[in-house]
């Protein structure tokens, strides 16, 4: 079990890993957070981010 923060500037997520969560739903919310992420990023950082996804 363990408690990962994800650190946001709008948002902030805490999830408990004890199960209660399906993994599709954890792996939809980080998936979330990385497009909030690159989104407020400059193209050229987009660009350097992206191409290793």
């Amino acid at each position: 079990m363990g408690i990962i923060y994800l650190d946001i500037k709008r948002l902030w997520n805490t999830i408990i890993l004890d199960g209660s969560i399906p993994q599709g739903e954890i792996e939809r919310m980080i998936d979330n957070s990385f497009k909030l992420v690159v989104s407020q990023m400059t193209k050229k950082d987009q660009q350097s981010i992206l191409i290793h996804f």
